[in-house]
């Protein structure tokens, strides 16, 4: 890696820690749905080139919005959630991300949230310059990349519906619905959801209170729909009225389901 392309203030910036080593690319979690899925095994190892790891504990920072925007990165291991922050400490979530997702959205060369691992994670981190390298010798990586901003933008949309159109059973439906989705992509268990975030997190993405969030789960799990498991643990016992308290009537995907 050319490191001309790596400022000392955005190596600054960053949190977390690097991880030492080869990369394990065959190995990885995300190696079906990230950006390197569109390399085959006989290609993969270029991102040797490209591409360092690097560590975020729990409840750690891997950047803050407004700071120099040198890299985007994909998460491989854990969940990170995006969120921006008022003045006054009050704050929007705007995604969560799990394995094969990216992060990094900048816009003038700073970042346009700020991003924080939920449970330990681990991201790769590609620098922005190296990305233009990779594009000129793997097109169908800035095709993969394209079709990911797209995704974005579509999610984007769904959560100014979320927020501005539904009620509270409606929003935190919707949210457990577009769980499950997700839970498809990362496991075989398709009813029962390992919720990394908090109920504060989830209030925070919805545009609730945490009162709201947990009157709303309790109702939910007296009618039968949901099951608790300790803090984290959603056992969905019937799909099709989570649906129906979603919103029902049309289909409900995710956009980052979309491109599956």
């Amino acid at each position: 890696m050319n490191e001309a392309h790596t400022p000392a203030i955005d190596a600054l910036a960053l949190g977390g820690r690097i991880v030492p080593g080869d990369l394990p690319c065959l190995l990885c979690q995300a190696r079906s749905s990230a950006v390197c899925s569109v390399l085959g095994e006989e290609r993969i190892a270029c991102l040797n080139d490209f591409v360092v790891r690097r560590r975020i504990d729990a409840g750690g920072r891997l950047f803050d919005e407004g700071d120099p925007a040198a890299h985007y990165f994909v998460v491989t291991e854990g969940a990170m959630m995006a969120f921006k922050e008022a003045h006054d400490g009050r704050r929007q979530i705007t995604g969560f991300l799990y394995a094969g997702d990216m992060l990094g959205l900048n816009h003038h060369q700073r970042y346009v949230y700020s991003a924080e691992a939920l449970n330990d994670a681990v991201v790769c981190q590609y620098e922005i310059a190296d990305l233009r390298e990779l594009f000129r010798a793997y097109p169908e990586v800035e095709h993969w990349l394209l079709r990911h901003c797209s995704d974005e933008l579509a999610s984007a949309h769904d959560q100014m519906f979320l927020l501005g159109r539904k009620n509270a059973m409606e929003k935190i439906a919707t949210f457990l619905w577009f769980q499950v989705h997700r839970t498809r992509l990362r496991s075989r268990n398709l009813t029962l959801l390992d919720l990394p975030m908090t109920r504060r997190d989830i209030a925070d993405y919805l545009g609730l209170t945490v009162e709201t969030v947990s009157r709303t789960i309790t109702r939910m799990r007296l009618a039968g729909t949901i099951g608790t498991i300790g803090k984290h643990g959603i056992d969905i016992l019937d799909i099709e009225d989570l649906r129906q308290r979603a919103g029902g009537g049309r289909a409900l995907r995710p956009a980052t389901a979309r491109r599956v």
